[in-house]
């Protein structure tokens, strides 16, 4: 059986999960058509009424076997799109025949073509809307993606009905009647002939001979233009669009044909050559179940696998024993014995395996593991009680082993524990599905940043610690001095003890004490960097000294030695590059300049009518920035963002890091 692998992408609402639903009917596999009830199953997804993570739902014929992978419309879920995109060889874009040129189907074309070799077809879906107009929504999409997107079905769209399609290569039309496709006079026969003279003109440039053969005759015979049809397709010399409405089954069955005829089959794939010994797959997603335990999806390029098998997952180097094998169809798991070359099936529990991984016998295979970005929108999340706090944990832990887009960490520089997402939808998400699914009761707070302190002078103090008062007491004395490092250096320890004033088995201790004290700047209490400290004086008691007196002592004398040697605060600076789109460049840079940002350069991007914007700014400034550039962007800017370096505060900026840490203390006691 003929293998093929299709993704659905395009902006949410676009109709991807109605339309498998509708193409499951057709082949009497759900009793509905047009809805999202087949595959949105998850409690999350009925609530929110939109796909959150994507979907598998294979469709038989006698001759092959498709599997359809749907996915989420938000690019808060770019995690999910990535996978179904790597999971297959033919990208299906789904168009809103009310907006087609929507943030989502941007992405999608953006995504097939600049991060896959997939070949893209098109589907205007929703036709059964009013006040449509089909050739200026192909026009839209030939000037914003490809003047190679070219229709293979017309649809009959009269009075605000879609009554019949046509279609294009056979040069017939049909109108839609109790289930069925009637045929009939072409209302559009002018409109078909031109789409029929590009698909010509397409198909002749897939060789030679046969461009010769349409030089010399003008035209070429329907025959070849059907048999070549499909390699046009795979070469990307045309973008095939076809027109449905979920909701109109009927409008569906064309489509259908060409996907059989046309789409690429799984062994097509020019990047890897299949063969039956060597196993090369990749875990495209994964599922945290609570009965199934982990349950990795796995589309396999090469080889098989097979139950009860040991693999080897090349990208952790860890051998995974296979114990069971299913095949996937929505919420459905279904016992099979072997996973062949080309399908996707699933298994359970495997214990090092996460979404991205590679599995093959080969030492270097021709695949890579998935590159998801980094979730850039963080916040602190506080448990509300105890029992939350247990639990918490085991959630979180969940939800890393599903999501590669989402990470959980304690920063014990500000004694927070984080987690980050890819923005607010996803944020979102994650929270409802921690109350909802795990039932932990959190509180989402801001990012606290991590500031640091140091000290621009230099200054003397004396630590003194002595407690007698009969018996044995405590005593140490510790004499030093401060004075600034260059920036990056972190501390430097001088030991100028001469004459034995401190012994050398308690200058350790004066040292200790000084970098626990440290943790706790004067200002705002956070951590002290860049400086030297110079122990150059004390005084110790034979009975009385002791490694804790030292301690306290060397503790005491920074503290009184920084608050006069001028502390500043130092805040976090971000190194930022944006890519934005020509028309938006000025609302991102208006943005910016909000931010306290500095604009270090500008360069024309690779993807045409793009621009690349490298900036810094203050962390404190844009903990929001990845919200606020998509609100500013329609959701189109593509960011990221990594640690450059630390600079001093400016003062009015000092004293609210002070006051708010002042206030803090406050709350606490």
């Amino acid at each position: 059986m003929t293998i093929k692998n299709i993704c659905l992408t395009g902006h949410t609402s676009s109709g991807k999960t109605s339309l498998i639903e509708t193409i499951a009917y057709l082949h009497k596999l759900t009793n509905s058509f047009g809805t999202t009830s087949l595959l949105d199953t998850d409690e999350e997804e009925k609530k929110r009424k939109t796909t959150t993570f994507l979907k598998v739902f294979p469709i038989k014929t006698k001759n092959y076997k498709i599997n359809l992978i749907d996915t989420p419309g938000f690019s808060d879920f770019i995690g999910e799109i990535l996978g179904g995109v790597h999971a297959s060889e033919n990208i299906g874009i789904v168009i809103n025949s009310q907006n087609p040129i929507e943030v989502g189907a941007e992405r999608s074309w953006f995504l097939a073509t600049e991060k896959t070799k997939s070949p893209i077809f098109f589907i205007v879906n929703h036709f059964d809307k009013e006040n449509l107009n089909f050739e200026n929504i192909i026009n839209q999409l030939n000037e914003n993606f490809s003047p190679r997107i070219i229709p293979l079905t017309i649809p009959i769209y009269e009075n605000n009905n879609f009554k019949g399609i046509v279609d294009v290569v056979a040069k017939k039309a049909y109108l839609f009647e109790k289930g069925e496709l009637k045929e009939t006079n072409n209302p559009h026969e002018n409109l078909t002939n031109t789409y029929y003279e590009k698909i010509t003109e397409t198909v002749a440039e897939t060789n030679e001979e046969l461009l010769n053969k349409y030089l010399e005759q003008g035209e070429l015979p329907q025959d070849e233009i059907i048999k070549n049809l499909k390699e046009a397709y795979k070469q990307k010399l045309l973008f095939p669009l076809f027109v449905t409405s979920a909701k109109i089954p009927e409008s569906v069955k064309i489509l259908l044909k060409y996907l059989e005829s046309i789409a690429i089959n799984a062994d097509e794939l020019d990047s890897i050559k299949p063969n039956d010994k060597d196993l090369v797959a990749l875990v495209f997603k994964t599922i945290s179940d609570p009965y199934k335990g982990r349950v990795s999806f796995i589309r396999v390029f090469s080889g098989k696998i097979t139950k009860d098998s040991t693999i080897t997952n090349t990208t952790k180097n860890a051998k995974e024993k296979v114990t069971v094998l299913v095949e996937i169809a929505g919420d459905q798991h279904n016992p099979i014995n072997e996973c062949l070359t080309g399908d996707i099936c699933a298994t359970y529990k495997l214990e090092q395996t996460l979404s991205g991984d590679i599995l093959s016998s080969l030492d270097n295979p021709p695949i890579k593991p998935i590159e998801y970005p980094e979730p850039l929108f963080e916040k602190g999340v506080e448990p509300k009680t105890k029992a939350d706090e247990e639990k918490l944990s085991s959630a979180i832990n969940r939800i890393l082993e599903e999501d590669p887009t989402f990470k959980a960490y304690r920063d014990h520089d500000v004694k927070q524990f984080v987690i980050s997402t890819i923005g607010d939808v996803h944020l979102d998400y994650i929270v409802s599905k921690l109350k909802n699914k795990y039932k932990v009761n959190i509180e989402i707070t801001p990012r606290k940043i991590p500031y640091l302190e140091t000290i621009k002078g230099k200054a003397q103090a004396i630590g003194k610690y002595v407690k007698q008062s009969g018996g044995r007491g405590q005593f140490g004395i510790a004499h030093i001095e401060l004075e600034p490092l260059p920036r990056g250096q972190g501390f430097e320890f001088v030991d100028r003890i001469v004459g034995g004033v401190i012994p050398k088995n308690f200058i350790p201790s004066v040292e200790k004490g000084i970098r626990n004290a440290m943790e706790e700047g004067v200002l705002s209490g956070n951590r002290v960097v860049d400086v030297r400290a110079i122990l150059f004086d004390g005084k110790y008691h034979e009975v009385d000294s002791s490694d804790l007196a030292f301690q306290i002592a060397g503790a005491m004398a920074f503290r009184e030695a920084m608050s006069k040697a001028n502390p500043i605060i130092l805040e976090p600076i971000m190194s930022l590059q944006i890519m934005v789109p020509d028309s938006m460049l000025g609302d991102v840079i208006g943005l910016l300049n909000t931010k306290r940002a500095r604009i270090m350069g500008m360069e024309t991007s690779e993807r045409k009518g793009w621009q690349l914007i490298k900036a810094e700014a203050p962390w404190m400034e844009i903990t929001d920035l990845p919200v606020e550039l998509k609100s500013a962007t329609q959701g189109k800017a593509i960011f990221s963002m990594k640690l450059s370096h630390y600079e001093e505060a400016p003062s009015n900026i000092s004293q609210q890091i002070i006051s708010e840490s002042k206030k803090n203390q406050e709350e606490k006691v």
